[in-house]
């Protein structure tokens, strides 16, 4: 009988420690900047109530922003069951920051679940030095150990754009970038990346005291910045950051 139970005992044992791995591991499912690929309700968890609530309409592109307590009538205004983006003006270090997530729909499970596919952070006060970002914002520490980084200069606007792309590749940024970025089946190098916009007028001889205004975390590749490299002037420059 003391077997018997002592077998029942450690399968259950197992069983549980099994459970916990695979909450562990699904808790995990994000990319080394920890927030891509959160659900809406893990990005609340973390970040509190959002401050603004934002939505925007197919093919019209007709949006709207409001706060949280409005949401029911902000639902009633367009025709389908629009995706709701969160904002957050956040305060970190003295400095005033706007963190806007923006979410897609993932089914992989049979059912429907709101991701985070992008994010961007805006420096509200005054731009911040490139050598001092990952200060105010900690998702972009991966960016300081990027092998590659493009510079492009936006069309018809006075600014670098520069794209620190990370080493990483793997079948959840694969997934990202095939489910929310583009579907080109060619495209097989996804992986985090961070779209740095330095402030108008900023040279090109990028440094780490060159001037930040925003910075966009998404999924990107070499083979998908050369599809448009021909439009922005893209080219390949040293890690300003190593």
């Amino acid at each position: 009988m003391k077997r018997k139970l002592s077998i029942v005992l450690s399968f259950l044992g197992l069983f549980s420690a099994g459970l916990f791995s695979a909450s562990i591991l699904h808790a995990k499912e994000t990319l080394d900047d920890g927030l891509l690929w959160s659900t809406k309700a893990e990005i609340n968890e973390k970040f509190g109530k959002p401050t603004y609530l934002y939505c925007e309409e197919e093919p019209f592109r007709r949006y709207m922003i409001v706060k949280p307590e409005e949401e029911s009538m902000l639902r009633a205004t367009f025709l389908y069951d629009v995706i709701i983006h969160d904002f957050y003006y956040l305060t970190r270090n003295d400095h005033n920051l706007e963190y806007r997530f923006y979410y897609g729909e993932d089914m992989s499970e049979g059912k429907k679940t709101y991701r985070a596919k992008e994010y961007s952070i805006k420096f509200l006060d005054t731009p911040i030095p490139l050598g001092r970002v990952a200060e105010f914002i900690p998702e972009f520490k991966p960016a300081y150990q990027s092998p590659k980084v493009y510079q492009e200069r936006l069309v018809n606007l006075n600014n670098i754009r520069l794209i620190f792309v990370t080493e990483k590749v793997n079948d959840l940024s694969k997934k990202i970038g095939s489910l929310f970025v583009d579907p080109d089946k060619d495209i097989k190098d996804w992986s985090l990346s961070y779209k740095v916009i330095l402030s108008d007028g900023e040279p090109e001889n990028v440094s780490t005291n060159s001037m930040v205004k925003e910075v966009t975390v998404a999924v990107d590749g070499e083979y998908r910045i050369g599809k448009t490299a021909h439009a922005f002037g893209t080219k390949l420059v040293k890690n300003p950051l190593q």
